[in-house]
């Protein structure tokens, strides 16, 4: 049983706030998990949407990135049940991240190797500068929590600056009137 519904049915009837109190760092992790599979989920349908058909490499990175989905759920509940500066477990629960991103990054960029995959108007509009950018930011935040203990989970705050460096990256190499691209 999940340990949000065993706190949530142990014995008699807890009110919400005994519930909360209990449970707070689970909710909490709930949240954040959720929060970051959506994130994921974003960017995959950023690199579907335009397809109008899959091919087999496109389909073994597509079931890589479902496998690593599947397992956030895990690794970010080891991070909620186990000491937070240990190294192996926000390790492996960075590295499921990377993973995934990595995994997405492979498929953009064999989409955009392979214009036959998508839709006419969309041909040569995939970027890979966010994707490469999540993956290094990802990369450095691993090496840090594994070398740096005492900073866990926190060396993913380096992800709230991809966006703004993704950004900064694109206007330095987009040409002016060129149609807006995608990831």
């Amino acid at each position: 049983m999940l340990p949000l519904a065993e706190n949530a049915t142990r014995g008699g009837t807890p009110t919400l706030g005994e519930i909360f109190a209990e449970s707070g760092g689970q909710i909490l992790l709930l949240l954040l998990g959720f929060l970051v599979i959506c994130r994921f989920w974003l960017n995959h349908h950023d690199i579907m949407r335009n397809l109008v058909t899959f091919d087999s490499p496109l389909f073994w990175a597509n079931a890589v990135w479902m496998a690593s989905i599947v397992l956030l759920p895990f690794t970010t509940g080891l991070i909620g049940t186990s000491d937070s500066s240990d190294p192996a477990t926000t390790g492996l629960y960075i590295g499921n991240m990377l993973v995934t991103c990595l995994a997405a990054l492979t498929m953009q960029w064999h989409v955009t190797r392979t214009p036959s995959l998508q839709t006419p108007e969309s041909r040569g509009t995939a970027r890979l500068t966010g994707g490469v950018v999540a993956a290094i930011a990802l990369t450095v935040a691993l090496v840090i929590a594994v070398l740096v203990p005492a900073i866990g989970p926190w060396a993913l705050l380096l992800l709230a600056v991809d966006g703004l460096v993704t950004k900064a990256l694109r206007r330095r190499t987009e040409k002016p009137g060129s149609p807006r691209k995608t990831r």
